[in-house]
């Protein structure tokens, strides 16, 4: 059996300080959010672990992701907190999934199918309070009034999402939270009881309290990641950098320096070593030529794998607990390195593209700075081709 010469470590550890960090936080129930194959980490060991720590529900955003989990975990509580489809209704009702309701035909199909099972379907409310993407809007108050209407369905819980939740100013965040409660109190008013509201994200949970309400909904903070601006952190955030970004008193207490701890990491391999000389230049469309002898590095890595092609001449990497920069234009399938520095580099030699070699670090938010973008595209990035090794797995 062949095996690659790159691959992604997940320390479920991790995930599991992660968890119990937040949990200090918050006493409302928490609902992990593990859409997106648990942001690229692996959904069902990440579900795993969770469940062994406590948790029972757990958000997704399709119905192919909630059918992943309920396959290995029927007694899970599923919400898909994207839009599914009325031909999707029967499915949903069968399985016991519980969708977020956006609109009044929706929740039709969805009674209709489970009148037919002779069944109850649990369902949430999604209110639009700012993000404009889906939900219902304050004006469309009777449309929920007649979806409360609709026979064989449980309004178990109604939610909304924060737009600005991890910026320094909570003023649109607190608009929001308004807007939601007002909403809440008038369908409380017009004889709808909902048992459970959310709509606390990971910055929300940090530094809105008073939104937790009944559940909370982490995501990318349990995964190790700032769930903030990152523009707002020096290259290598400490944990005064995020108790002064998230605006909070303290964080807790955490063996690094930062207050979650990132669960994976991604290394490879050194596969060529090679010296050129000046002039020559390296890769496709020669955007790096070479100053004077240069010891150039070639590791099996490349943008099919997630390394994006923007990070070209500007990306570091660790080997050997040395920094080393990214040179010429990363290829589909490889990428080289500028190894001058570390003179005793050779193949085999293991690469850390994000993680720690010695006392050197490079983080899903560096690499995200370096792309105009956030490190949950980072990550959710990293693609299939790359092999997940699993550490300290739950039994």
């Amino acid at each position: 059996m062949t095996r690659r010469s790159d691959w992604a470590e997940v320390d479920l550890q991790h995930l599991r300080e992660n968890y119990l960090k937040l949990q200090t936080y918050t006493k409302s129930e928490m609902m992990p959010v593990v859409k997106a194959d648990a942001y690229g980490h692996g959904v069902i060991p990440a579900v795993r672990t969770l469940w062994a720590c406590g948790a029972r529900r757990f958000g997704v955003a399709f119905l192919e992701e909630a059918l992943e989990i309920k396959a290995v975990f029927p007694e899970a509580v599923i919400l898909i907190m994207g839009a599914t489809d009325a031909d999707e209704a029967e499915v949903l009702v069968r399985e016991g999934i519980i969708p977020a309701i956006i609109s009044l035909t929706q929740a039709q199909a969805i009674s209709r199918a489970a009148a037919g099972m002779g069944k109850k379907a649990k369902v949430h409310i999604k209110v639009d309070t700012g993000m404009n993407r889906i939900g219902f809007r304050e004006e469309e108050l009777a449309a929920v009034l007649k979806v409360a209407s609709l026979p064989n369905l449980e309004l178990e819980g109604i939610f909304t999402h924060f737009a600005a939740a991890d910026q320094k100013d909570l003023a649109f965040a607190r608009e929001q939270l308004s807007r939601f409660e007002f909403f809440y109190d008038r369908l409380k008013k017009a004889g709808v009881h909902i048992p459970l509201r959310h709509a606390a994200n990971s910055a929300a949970i940090l530094q809105l309290p008073e939104a937790h309400f009944e559940l909370v909904r982490p995501g990318i903070s349990l995964y190790g990641f700032a769930p903030e601006p990152e523009e707002h952190f020096a290259h290598n955030p400490t944990r005064d950098d995020y108790v002064r970004v998230m605006n909070v008193a303290s964080l807790p207490e955490t063996r690094g320096e930062t207050g979650f701890v990132p669960v994976m990491s991604w290394k490879a391999r050194v596969s060529h070593v090679k010296e050129i000389q000046a002039g020559e230049s390296v890769s496709y469309g020669r955007t790096f030529q070479a100053d004077g002898l240069t010891r150039v590095a070639t590791v099996p890595v490349g943008y099919a794998d997630g390394l994006r092609r923007g990070l070209s001449n500007q990306a570091e990497m660790l080997v050997r607990g040395t920094r080393v920069k990214v040179i010429g234009r990363i290829c589909m399938d490889q990428t080289m390195l500028d190894v001058t520095a570390v003179p005793e580099v050779q193949v085999g030699d293991v690469v850390t593209i994000l993680g720690d070699d010695g006392a050197e670090r490079i983080t899903a938010m560096e690499m995200a700075r370096l792309l105009d973008t956030i490190s949950y595209e980072v990550v959710c990035g990293i693609s299939k081709r790359v092999p997940r090794i699993y550490e300290n797995l739950s039994d």
